[in-house]
């Protein structure tokens, strides 16, 4: 078999990486998103260590393209169908400054609190206030393998913690009650048709 999107051509034996994107591609069909669906189980598993001989920069760009498709701030890899345990997410947003995030892991959360909006490529439109830890302590490898310790406060920190929940199998929705996820999923709905019905006028 072969694939040949973008100008992209290889022969078999392809890498791990490789072969889940193209497992990807079969499962949803070809988009340039690569967005697999709610329901999918890899969502729901917490992923273990990255790929000995992983292609981080190859992963990195076919996340980073995913991203600013959406126009998101933040993408795991298993949200694209892909089993790793790596993400990239804006450190900084107004400067669009990014970051790939492989192995990664949260140390230490400050005790206070903070309860903003949250949104996820996963599920368009539905917005949810989250509490979470306003400051953490976190590990993980960059892309060229480098280990990284650092602090993050305020958005950043939310970010990664996002994207951290990702890596363990969890999301966002989990951290509401049902009645308060209920209510936003009702709310999200009545966006969509009232863009629907803007969009047919």
């Amino acid at each position: 078999m072969t694939v040949n999107t973008d100008g992209w051509h290889k022969q078999p034996p392809y890498t791990k990486l490789e072969k889940d994107i193209i497992h990807s591609i079969m499962e949803n069909g070809w988009q340039m998103d690569l967005l697999v669906p709610v329901t999918d189980p890899i969502l729901k598993k917490p992923l273990e260590s990255c790929s000995i001989g992983l292609d981080r920069k190859e992963l990195q760009t076919t996340l980073q393209n995913a991203m600013e498709h959406h126009q998101g701030i933040g993408l795991s890899a298993n949200q694209i169908g892909i089993k790793e345990r790596a993400f990239i997410m804006y450190s900084d947003v107004k400067k669009k400054e990014m970051i790939s995030c492989f192995d990664p892991l949260i140390t230490e959360y400050s005790k206070e609190k903070i309860i903003m909006d949250e949104g996820c490529l996963t599920w368009p439109g539905l917005w949810l206030k989250v509490e979470r830890s306003e400051g953490i302590q976190c590990v993980y490898n960059d892309v060229d393998g480098e280990l990284v310790q650092v602090q993050m406060h305020g958005l950043e920190a939310r970010i990664f913690q996002h994207e951290y929940d990702h890596m363990e199998g969890t999301n966002f929705t989990q951290r509401v009650s049902r009645l308060k996820l209920n209510m936003a999923k009702r709310r999200a709905s009545k966006m969509r048709k009232k863009s629907i019905l803007t969009k047919t006028a």
